[in-house]
């Protein structure tokens, strides 16, 4: 099992960074990305209480945004590359807002979805030692990633139980689509499987599914293959890990 640790407001992003490099049960990191109205890439924290939250973002010109803790795509990963970061970094490229698409609007929403995605291009090849991953619960971002980011690994989240599935190299599949059914089929293809653990009532869920009174040895074999996306890694490791040790 593998811990991907995501920031929350718990640490400012500094801090956030620097545990995650120092502590051995962190496997590696989760950052959020999305667009401003003036086409800047920038990386923000999943919280409910945040001011900026994506919508804002989307509103909003960089400039607008100077006063939340939020960071161009290409300050975060000069960072983490001054940091000698060596673990692996997964960034959600978030869809921005397209509304309904129709015959007038189609061109433009394509247009931008493909500088998106050629932003994001050009910020993370400048860092070629960063292990840098992509997914989107978006078909087309994902879809053009694949045509144009060739030499990072691209994935996928899994929403709603949504079967159909993009061909990818690894899936991120949310609590409310999931499905032992799906997680043994990817895990038998060789797809790196990740569960997205956002609240405390998952990850008790999780906990009595895999390792509970009613949980299998094949249960708990499927376990150990399988990745935990989380905003709680150290609780994440003490419950799972140091108990089990």
């Amino acid at each position: 099992m593998r811990i991907i640790a995501q920031k929350t407001d718990a640490l400012n992003t500094n801090d956030f960074l620097n545990n995650a490099i120092e502590k051995d049960y962190i496997d590696a990191i989760a950052l959020n990305m999305a667009i401003t109205k003036d086409n800047k890439v920038l990386t923000y924290n999943v919280n409910t209480n945040i001011d900026a939250n994506i919508n804002t973002i989307e509103s909003s010109t960089l400039e607008e945004l100077q006063n939340y803790e939020i960071e161009p795509l290409e300050n975060t990963l000069e960072n983490l590359n001054q940091k000698n970061m060596t673990k692996d970094i997964y960034i959600n490229v978030n869809p921005f807002r397209t509304g309904p698409l129709t015959d007038y609007n189609i061109q433009e929403t394509t247009e931008k979805m493909n500088l998106y995605i050629d932003l994001i291009a050009e910020s993370i090849n400048q860092f070629p030692n960063l292990k840098i991953h992509l997914h989107s619960i978006n078909r087309s971002i994902v879809t053009i990633m694949k045509q144009k980011i060739k030499n990072r690994r691209i994935g996928f989240v899994i929403y709603n139980s949504d079967l159909n599935f993009v061909d990818v190299d690894y899936y991120i599949m949310t609590m409310n689509s999931f499905n032992d059914t799906i997680i043994d089929l990817l895990l038998k293809e060789k797809k790196e499987t990740i569960l997205y653990i956002h609240t405390d009532y998952y990850l008790s869920f999780i906990y009595d599914h895999y390792m509970g009174d009613r949980s299998t040895p094949y249960l708990q074999q499927v376990f150990k293959q399988l990745g935990l996306l989380t905003n709680y890694p150290e609780i994440t490791y003490k419950i799972f890990i140091e108990t089990n040790e």
